[in-house]
């Protein structure tokens, strides 16, 4: 099972402006109470990760390999480890966004079939998802996501090689060289960020000039150019000029934390639960 751990120098709750909790009202097991998880109850479904506004959570599971995995398949298949173990041990860790990222290049299928019985929550969720993401595929006439079943793959034991006998003991000194190194290797607990907003950002997926599946941003009249908004955003989603007096909003790298709204001293900004096509505004 995995193991995961949440930075608190990332989460929002070092900041106190914004009170977000969405990790823990999204955990089926409340493993995570007051932004601590206790392992002894999380069951490494990854649905924290899928919903934190600031990829404030670790785990060692490296789901940016995973990824980048399934897009070299033919046809692209998001699976879990029950279809091969080499595959991440749950997709939880799935949202609409990245599953459009994915989807709007070619065609992506995904395979939940054993999820329903195995993390009923993640199957709701990936569900809900799922939907969410193939209504905006539909308008942007792109081929919806399929959902398929993999069967499990079978390694296959390879054949015993003929040894001769120098080779023999130059391959045992190299093995056990190689043996000690992978136990010193195995010693070692690796977790991974997996920042989300960046990698949409490096896939530039297309079709987002009005787009249901990221969040928007409304200016009202008031605007000071103070540009504290900007200074505030985790995840450089806005970008300001002071010598334009101009506001630049990327949706690709919001995931309505809430600060820059927060943070504004005219009360001015608001974040929107739908990319309406506006990126500029001027102060």
């Amino acid at each position: 099972m995995s193991k995961r751990n949440i930075d608190l120098a990332r989460c929002l709750m070092h900041d106190g402006a914004v009170n977000c909790h969405l990790c823990e009202k999204i955990c089926p097991q409340n493993a995570i109470q007051e932004h601590v998880i206790d392992m002894s109850r999380c069951d490494g479904c990854g649905l924290c990760q899928a919903v934190c506004p600031t990829a404030a959570i670790m785990s060692t599971e490296d789901y940016e390999r995973a990824l980048t995995k399934a897009a070299e398949l033919e046809p692209q298949v998001l699976m879990c480890q029950k279809a091969g173990v080499e595959n991440v041990s749950c997709l939880g860790f799935l949202n609409r966004r990245l599953l459009w990222a994915m989807a709007v290049r070619r065609s992506l299928c995904l395979d939940i079939s054993r999820c329903q019985k195995c993390r009923p929550a993640v199957y709701e969720w990936l569900l809900g998802e799922v939907e969410a993401c193939n209504e905006a595929l539909h308008r942007a006439q792109k081929d919806e996501i399929r959902l398929v079943h993999v069967k499990p793959q079978k390694t296959k034991p390879k054949p015993a090689k003929k040894v001769e006998r120098r080779s023999f003991f130059q391959a045992l000194f190299h093995s056990t060289a190689k043996g000690l190194q992978e136990i010193a290797d195995s010693q070692i607990e690796r977790f991974y960020f997996f920042d989300e907003m960046t990698w949409l950002k490096r896939q530039g997926p297309q079709g987002i000039e009005a787009n249901t599946l990221f969040y928007g941003m409304a200016v009202r009249q008031g605007c000071t150019a103070c540009g504290l908004c900007a200074v505030v955003c985790p995840t450089n989603a806005l970008t300001f000029s002071r010598e334009e007096r101009r506001l630049h909003f990327d949706p690709l790298l919001c995931k309505k934390c809430g600060l820059c709204a927060a943070h504004c001293p005219s009360e001015v900004l608001a974040l929107l639960p739908h990319f309406n096509g506006q990126r500029d505004f001027s102060c």
